[in-house]
């Protein structure tokens, strides 16, 4: 098990998910992967669980990644969060994000913003 910082990942979509978790191995973090926004939720909400980053999509089942920001707004109101979208070029997208405070990254651009993005966020060098 990894010994960095504590990020949720929310993404339903396994090979996606499996994906996200590969690029960020190197960065030696302990990663709590869910599947659908409800699970994430679960986890923002407990506070016993230590968390640093939200990782999650915009369309998941259950609850959508704007619920999960709801919920991690509510609970964690300083947690910096990542949605990785392939919504992300929508203006009604960008401007909800902007709204929320959050780093917007369209999912076509994962493979190269995510693990800077990631890095900003929890201060890494």
């Amino acid at each position: 098990m990894a010994s960095g910082p504590s990020i949720l990942i929310a993404e339903d979509y396994p090979e996606f998910r499996a994906g996200l978790l590969a690029l960020l191995e190197p960065l030696a973090l302990n990663c709590i992967a869910v599947s659908n926004g409800k699970l994430a939720i679960d986890v923002l909400s407990d506070l016993a669980q230590e968390l640093s980053l939200l990782i999650t999509d915009m369309d998941m089942p259950v609850n959508t990644g704007w619920d999960v920001i709801e919920a991690c707004r509510a609970h964690r109101a300083d947690l910096p969060i990542i949605m990785q979208t392939g919504e992300a070029r929508y203006t009604y997208v960008k401007r909800r994000a902007e709204e929320f405070g959050i780093v917007l990254i369209d999912k076509l651009d994962v493979d190269a913003l995510l693990v800077p993005a990631v890095r900003s966020a929890l201060a890494l060098t």
